[in-house]
């Protein structure tokens, strides 16, 4: 009894000095773990009556809009800036982080067969790449540097091939037989011959309206080679002659013409000669052998033409007139040709050149013409024959490879070239894979996967500002918080804060205990 007393004498004495401080404690822990708890609490609005309840929802679910729009800033104003990103490339270990896994990637690639590689939508990639092939060959075609690339490359092939003679880049090529088997059939062509036709009439008509004299335009070398080319060409034009005087039409024009000059050549003579032709019906009788005159007229004309006395007499005969013409202003000499003249001509002996004769002739007087010159440099036969400066040939040949390469129709065929032989190389090659076909080396390997990283760590820091721009990492963070539900944002935030969070409420508990305190010392005061 006296124990209990006592020990209720002294509870009653202790707690006036305990209890403030422990009660001061507690109301801190808890008010400060209710305040945060309001924080996030309640998730939705609570209403009574129709009235909304102060303090709901809690502070966070309320502004969370504000609340991920300032995260969002901060991120990427303070976080994820350039130069925080800039560092994270130039690191080592990024670095040899980046360099494995390209190795990794690329190892992957060229190790796979290439009948896996073709799974999925083979033609989409065909097309892309063919696609993509196209503009980027257009692109590249039409770059200043190419052109220039091209003309200093066209120049150093024009410049070695013309110092090189004729026998040596011909070889042992049969030069004849290969224009009468390729070049022949192409000008054959009713498409072709219609444009050699179309120039060879505009190169006239630019003569005409010129003042330069022929010799300019015609060396002496080369007026020997057109006799010699076209006297090879004569018995092909003596037989395409001899065909049109054989048909019916014109023999029956060329007997009425003939009856015609006999009547003429008749009333030339005295009238005792004619009488005594009529009395003897000469007339008559010549008149009705006309057919069988003229019959040997050609016969006699058909073999003077090919008489080799008479074909070495012509081919002087034009040798002379191409020799004079050289003298000559080039109007005046082709002044005299009839508009369409020259492509009616051009025309007719493009027609017969395909006729087997014809090919047998062009393919020796080839062979004649290379026999001729071909000691002479190619340079040598361009400037002394055809009177075509070096310069000019560079630019000739250059202007027209580029003309070519720069229309977008040559990128499209070249890109088209490029992928037909991709897709038959591959439908060949299915079961092997690219590091066995090109014959890759792991130290290869190694040296791609460290150029590709070092060119792809390069390629992202120059544009690192326009990468960063085109993330918006504001906006990035603003959806991923507001595609949250609110326990999700709670737990987010837990997760970063729930330490700190634990020593406010500590820190809490101790000011309540430390107010109590001071209480009793006021007290004591």
């Amino acid at each position: 009894m006296d124990l209990d007393f006592l020990s209720h004498i002294q509870l009653t004495e202790i707690l006036p000095w305990v209890l403030p401080p422990f009660l001061g404690a507690v109301i801190g822990y808890v008010t400060n773990a209710i305040a945060i708890r309001m924080l996030f609490r309640p998730l939705t609005e609570i209403r009574v009556l129709g009235m909304r309840l102060p303090l709901t929802p809690g502070i966070i679910p309320k502004q969370r809009a504000q609340l991920a729009e300032s995260i969002g800033q901060m991120v990427s104003r303070e976080l994820l800036t350039e130069e925080a990103v800039r560092q994270q490339l130039v690191s080592e270990g990024f670095q040899s982080r980046m360099e494995q896994n390209i190795d990794a990637l690329l190892g992957d690639i060229i190790s796979t067969p290439l009948a896996e590689l073709q799974q999925g939508n083979q033609e989409l990639v065909f097309t892309s790449v063919e696609s993509f092939l196209s503009e980027g060959l257009y692109s590249f075609f039409s770059s200043r540097s190419f052109i220039h690339g091209v003309r200093n490359i066209l120049s150093r092939v024009v410049r070695s091939l013309g110092q090189k003679e004729l026998e040596e880049l011909i070889g042992e090529a049969d030069v004849g037989a290969l224009v009468v088997d390729r070049l022949i059939p192409l000008i054959s062509e009713p498409e072709n011959r219609s444009k050699i036709v179309r120039a060879i009439e505009g190169w006239i008509d630019r003569r005409r309206q010129g003042e330069r004299l022929m010799e300019s335009i015609l060396s002496e070398e080369l007026s020997q080679v057109l006799a010699d080319l076209l006297a090879t060409l004569l018995p092909s034009l003596f037989d395409s002659l001899f065909r049109w005087l054989e048909q019916q039409d014109t023999r029956e024009e060329m007997n009425h013409r003939g009856k015609r000059l006999l009547r003429t050549v008749l009333e030339k003579l005295n009238v005792l000669q004619r009488f005594l032709i009529s009395a003897g019906q000469f007339d008559r009788t010549l008149e009705q052998k006309m057919p069988e005159i003229v019959e040997e007229a050609m016969s006699a004309l058909r073999s003077y033409a090919y008489d080799a006395d008479t074909l070495d007499k012509l081919k002087a005969v034009l040798k002379r007139t191409l020799s004079g013409w050289r003298k000559k202003p080039a109007a005046e000499i082709f002044a005299g040709i009839r508009p369409g003249f020259a492509g009616q001509l051009a025309e007719g002996l493009l027609a017969r050149v395909g006729e087997e004769a014809a090919q047998r002739r062009i393919a020796v007087g080839i062979d004649r013409i290379l026999e001729k010159v071909k000691q002479r440099t190619l340079g040598e036969i361009l400037t002394r024959y055809l009177r075509i400066p070096e310069q000019e040939t560079i630019d000739f040949v250059s202007n027209k490879v580029l003309a070519f390469l720069s229309r977008k129709e040559s990128s499209q065929a070249i890109a088209a070239e490029v992928v037909a032989f991709s897709r038959k190389f591959i439908e060949e090659h299915r079961q092997e894979n690219i590091a066995e076909l090109l014959h890759i080396e792991p130290a290869l390997q190694k040296r791609a996967s460290s150029y590709l990283s070092g060119q792809l760590i390069r390629i992202i820091d120059a544009r690192l500002p326009a990468f960063i721009e085109s993330f918006d990492v504001r906006q990035l963070v603003v959806d991923k918080i507001n595609g949250l539900d609110v326990a999700q944002v709670e737990k987010l935030l837990l997760m970063v804060i729930q330490k700190h969070l634990r020593w406010i409420n500590i820190f809490g508990g101790i000011l309540g205990a430390l107010i109590g305190l001071s209480q009793l010392a006021l007290r004591l005061l």
